[in-house]
C-alpha cells in the first residue's frame, strides 16, 4: 500500500489539472459535464480506512471548489462519497472478500463489477454535486437529465481510463 503512495499523489494531482483545465470547459448541450475527479476516490485501495477515504474525498473536493471558484459543492459531493465508498465496495464485494494485494480495477474483478461499483459511486456523486449546486427542486427533471448524463459520460470516461492506464495481469 505505501509503495502506492506516489502513484495515488500523481493520480490526485493530474486529475485535478484534467477537471480543471480540460474538462470543466467541455459543456455539450448545457448539460454533460464529467467529472472525472472522482475516479480518484473509486481507486483507493480496499483496506484504506473510511476516515482517511472521507478525508481524501474531502480534499480532492476542496481542490477543485478552489480551481473552479465554485462554493464547496464539489467537496460536500466528495466528502459523502468517501464516507460511503466502504458501503458501495461492501455492496459489490465477491463472497469471500476481495483479494489481498487487489485493486478496485476491471484487471482484477471484471468490466460487470466495475461498472456496477462506479456507476453507484457516480450516481451519487452526481445526485449530491447537482442538488447541492440547484439547491432546489423547481427543475427536478433537468436535474435529473444532468445526472443520468453526466454519470454515462463519467462512467465512459473512466472506464477508458481503466483500460488506457491499468496494466493488465500479463504484463
Amino acid at each position: 500500500m505505501y509503495n502506492d503512495i506516489p502513484k495515488h499523489i500523481f493520480r490526485f494531482i493530474t486529475l485535478i489539472l484534467l477537471q480543471v483545465y480540460v474538462l470543466n470547459n467541455f459543456l455539450f448541450l448545457n448539460i454533460i459535464n464529467p467529472y472525472v475527479y472522482i475516479y480518484f476516490i473509486l481507486l483507493l485501495p480496499f483496506n484504506i480506512p473510511n476516515f482517511l477515504s472521507t478525508i481524501l474525498g474531502f480534499s480532492i473536493g476542496i481542490a477543485i471548489d478552489y480551481f473552479t471558484g465554485s462554493l464547496a459543492i464539489n467537496a460536500i459531493a466528495t466528502t459523502f462519497l468517501g464516507f460511503l465508498r466502504p458501503f458501495i465496495l461492501k455492496l459489490f464485494a465477491p463472497f469471500d472478500g476481495y483479494e489481498p494485494n487487489t485493486k478496485p480495477t476491471i484487471e482484477y474483478y471484471g468490466l460487470s463489477w466495475w461498472l456496477s461499483y462506479s456507476s453507484l459511486a457516480t450516481f451519487i456523486h452526481h445526485t449530491i454535486l447537482f442538488f447541492s449546486e440547484t439547491f432546489n427542486f423547481h427543475n427536478i427533471f433537468f436535474t435529473f437529465g444532468k445526472i443520468i448524463l453526466s454519470s454515462f459520460f463519467t462512467i465512459l470516461l473512466m472506464t477508458l481510463f481503466q483500460y488506457l492506464f491499468n496494466k493488465t495481469k500479463s504484463q
